[in-house]
């Protein structure tokens, strides 16, 4: 296999330096071909209703089945039957872990890469006398060995391939710092070296104050448990956690949402802001990209604007209405993804409302 490749090395060179100067200089110039995004729902049956990124460009697409869909292609690559309502997905060696609320509460799904079935986790079965609550309460580590678990009473670790669990924090025995105890554990997410867990909830000061409720929260700890950290963000009451390959973005809860997105780093924990171009963005939807190098927001009135960020400069990429005359596909706020390598938005309207189809949209943002 080495042989081949140096010689392929070497025909390349040589075909290179055959060329005249200027045109060598163009080939070496010329800019990588573009990625593109195919999406064509009517490859799916039935009313889309949930998707979720699958890495590399790849979708996970719940309709009448459960399709793996790659829009670089917009091709289906493989299908089977649809087991969650709602979900996540962590891209491992050889498939994929799927994990959500179910039937049976959180569940975790491990699949091959023709979607064939392996492992079936029902998270609660795991626990004793403790459950999950929270959508966000269960994280894959990035090489798919182990699950990070958020629940009412703790903070859990569990290795697939030994089948055993660890208790990280339990909350009956005050866990905390010196000046913050944890008083629930709403979503858990890895570091992306699987050394750190990362998490948001609510907690109450120590010692208590007269007055005072409980305040949203996050922090962090080692995967061993030890090196425990919590801080209090002044003036923020966290909606939920949004995972990304380098971010943790934690949008506020939509009554007190104020044009603002509180971000972490997902390696080193530091905390960034981002600020919309309108103090009403937020409230009706903040959405993420794969990556976490963008994020947009959602506007309903009447109709839909969406307005895409560049989350490390804070720029406005781009503003886009989306209007129809059936106003009941802006009764609920919208679902967006966006595709860090086409730079390309995917919105889907009405996914959640039975009575309409879903109607789907994409376009383009930066350059």
């Amino acid at each position: 296999m080495k042989k081949k490749k140096i010689f392929f090395i070497i025909l390349t060179a040589i075909f290179m330096l055959a060329l005249p100067v200027s045109a060598r200089a163009e080939a070496l110039s010329a800019p990588a071909e573009p990625v593109k995004c195919v999406f064509n729902s009517s490859q799916f049956g039935g009313k889309l209703r949930e998707v979720a990124y699958a890495g590399a460009g790849k979708l996970f697409i719940a309709a009448d089945k459960l399709y793996l869909y790659d829009t670089a292609t917009g091709s289906v690559l493989a299908k089977t039957e649809t087991p969650l309502r709602s979900f996540g997905v962590q891209a491992i060696d050889n498939g994929y872990i799927l994990y959500g609320m179910g039937d049976d509460g959180m569940t975790a799904y491990i699949y091959d890469n023709s979607l064939s079935l392996k492992k079936k986790i029902v998270v609660n079965q795991l626990l004793s006398e403790d459950f999950v609550v929270s959508e966000n309460g269960v994280a894959v580590s990035t090489n798919g060995k182990k699950l990070a678990i958020a629940t009412l009473r703790g903070l859990y670790l569990y290795d697939l391939e030994k089948e055993n669990l660890t208790t990280l924090l339990d909350l009956t025995k005050k866990s905390g710092t010196a000046s913050i105890q944890i008083s629930l554990l709403d979503g858990v997410a890895f570091s992306p070296d699987n050394s750190q867990l990362m998490f948001y909830g609510q907690g109450h000061s120590i010692p208590s104050k007269n007055g005072e409720n409980s305040f949203s929260i996050y922090g962090s700890l080692a995967a061993n448990g030890g090196n425990l950290k919590i801080t209090k963000p002044s003036a923020y009451n966290i909606e939920e956690m949004q995972s990304s390959a380098k971010r943790l973005f934690l949008p506020q809860v939509f009554t007190k949402a104020n044009g603002t997105l509180l971000w972490l780093d997902r390696q080193t924990g530091e905390k960034k802001t981002l600020s919309f171009a309108n103090k009403s963005e937020g409230r009706d939807g903040v959405y993420s990209s794969e990556q976490g190098n963008y994020v947009a927001t959602a506007v309903l009135d009447g109709s839909l604007t969406i307005r895409v960020y560049d989350v490390n400069s804070g720029k406005l990429m781009a503003t886009k209405v989306i209007q129809n005359a059936n106003s009941a596909y802006f009764n609920r706020i919208p679902r967006i993804y966006l595709l860090d390598e086409a730079k390309t938005a995917i919105v889907v309207l009405g996914a959640s409302i039975s009575e309409v189809d879903t109607l789907v949209s994409t376009f383009t943002f930066g350059e």
